[in-house]
């Protein structure tokens, strides 16, 4: 009568352990179940087993890759060093080539971007040519560009009586038609420049050429500054007869000595890097 019972709790006990997977009658596990987690579980290691492989095979592959391609750059220096090349020399100079080539993309930028500022400054000259028509036509003023500055020039013969620093009325009309295209130039300024003939001058007001010039470039700028421009953008400057633009071996050109130039002076970004100006110098 006991055997029963005991034969029912060994039961019980295999089916709750670890020994569930026994397919036994009296376990209640599915056998389709349990076949289809044997075949995945089979087919997992079967791929685990191929991705392991092909693992290996790439890593040898790419040894040998490796090795060959060490192998050509050893044939290739050796065919070099037996033609009689220094191949220590010729990796050297192509390290240098290759800072040779920065060096000349930066100088290219360089000479890129001097072309624009020629543009603009071409640009700019054609303008002031166009508006100044009218006094260009009427011979009381020239545009020009001098040592890459662009130049308005005033003969004193408009400006001033001989020796003397009073504007005319013909000079002052000019000036204030000039004045007003000036002040439209946006970011730019202004230097007024007084410049004399060869011809000494000595009074009780001009000791010399100097005095002169400097006091007529002054009378100019303040003329300007009363005719609207702003006097943080005008500077003046005189350079007695140290600056002729023509030979003072006649009276035409003395005449074309003794002017006013009012000079558009060049913006910072006009200008070249303070290093490559240093360079350039040899600092």
């Amino acid at each position: 009568m006991k055997r029963p019972a005991i034969r029912s709790t060994l039961t019980a006990v295999v089916c709750s352990g670890a020994a569930a997977l026994w397919l036994g009658t009296g376990c209640g596990v599915d056998e389709n179940l349990y076949n289809a987690a044997v075949k995945d579980r089979d087919q997992t290691k079967v791929a685990l087993n191929n991705s392991e492989a092909e693992t290996a095979k790439l890593k040898t592959q790419c040894a040998k890759e490796g090795a060959d391609k060490d192998a050509r750059i050893a044939l290739m220096r050796n065919k070099l060093e037996s033609m009689g090349q220094d191949v220590s020399r010729l990796e050297s100079e192509r390290g240098s080539l290759g800072g040779e080539l920065e060096q000349t993309k930066k100088r290219l930028e360089e000479i890129k971007k001097a072309q624009e500022q020629a543009e603009a400054r071409a640009s700019q000259y054609r303008q002031l040519v166009k508006q100044f028509k009218k006094l260009t036509d009427a011979g009381k003023l020239q545009v020009e560009v001098r040592e890459n500055r662009m130049i308005v020039r005033l003969g004193d013969q408009i400006l001033f009586d001989p020796g003397k620093t009073d504007l005319k009325k013909e000079g002052q009309d000019a000036l204030s038609e000039v004045t007003k295209v000036l002040t439209s130039i946006p970011n730019r300024n202004f230097q007024v420049a007084g410049h004399t003939d060869n011809a000494p001058i000595k009074s009780a007001r001009f000791r010399s050429n100097w005095d002169l010039s400097t006091a007529r470039a002054v009378e100019v700028t303040n003329f300007m500054i009363k005719s609207g421009m702003d006097p943080k953008r005008l500077s003046a400057a005189g350079y007695a007869d140290q600056s002729p633009v023509a030979a003072n071996d006649t009276p035409e050109n003395k005449a074309k000595n003794r002017r006013i130039e009012i000079v558009l002076m060049p913006n910072l970004e006009d200008l070249p890097p303070i290093d490559d100006a240093l360079k350039a110098t040899g600092g």
